[in-house]
């Protein structure tokens, strides 16, 4: 049971990191800070960036 509530706890901090990353990404932080600041790799981060590109297409 602990090992299943370390499991959720981890994924939850790992998604809060990547909201935070969209958030700089949205405030045109530069992507190695956003990196460096909330531990994402830089690939993904770069991917991020680019799926933000994707939404001002409305």
């Amino acid at each position: 049971m602990c090992d299943a509530v370390q499991k959720l706890v981890d994924e939850s901090r790992a998604e809060s990191r990547t909201e935070i990353a969209i958030n700089f990404l949205r405030e045109q932080v530069a992507p190695e800070l956003v990196s460096k600041a909330t531990g994402r790799s830089m690939k993904r981060v770069l991917e991020l960036q680019a799926s933000l590109g994707d939404e001002s297409g409305d």
